[in-house]
């Protein structure tokens, strides 16, 4: 069975190039500009990035919004937290570099973030870049750390395995 960390890319290229040409037109533009992969995310999420991600995104809630879908992505990725069926479904069937993986993570936490998928799949691709770069393990500390920054801990996570599955 393959751990998620050995799903996770570093080249950036596999997550953007799996989104349709209008999200990457407007995640491309952005990060041109100079914005980081979080800030793109979040700006991406806040409906900030054009006019035809309005009507699904997060609105004037956009902080808020990040901030959950951060915990999601959280949950999901480094703590298996309401997502255990999905995780196993993922390592079962996905190869590290696969296609497809920012879609199944956007499918599997759009309905914990009362949100359409479609909305959340640039978010991930990008969240997924980010950590390509940092590493699973590192990207985990620092999300829970944001999550309680006076101890490091959530009440929900187990980092301690360093984003690997169990």
């Amino acid at each position: 069975m393959t751990e998620i960390d050995q799903l996770i890319a570093e080249d950036p290229e596999l997550w953007l190039g799996e989104l349709p040409a209008y999200q990457q037109s407007g995640i491309r533009s952005m990060l041109k500009s100079g914005m980081s992969y979080d800030v793109a995310a979040a700006a991406w999420l806040s409906g900030a990035v054009a006019d035809n991600t309005a009507p699904f995104s997060g609105g004037v809630r956009g902080k808020v919004f990040y901030d959950a879908f951060l915990d999601q992505m959280h949950d999901f990725l480094c703590t298996g937290i309401s997502y255990e069926e999905e995780r196993a479904a993922l390592m079962a069937g996905f190869k590290p570099k696969q296609a497809g993986l920012t879609a199944t993570i956007a499918a599997a936490i759009a309905p914990h973030l009362g949100a359409a998928s479609t909305l959340i799949a640039p978010a991930v691709a990008l969240a997924l870049c980010a950590i390509g770069k940092m590493g699973l393990g590192a990207w985990c500390q620092v999300q829970t750390a944001r999550r309680n920054p006076t101890t490091g801990d959530t009440a929900q996570s187990d980092d301690s395995n360093d984003g690997a599955t169990q």
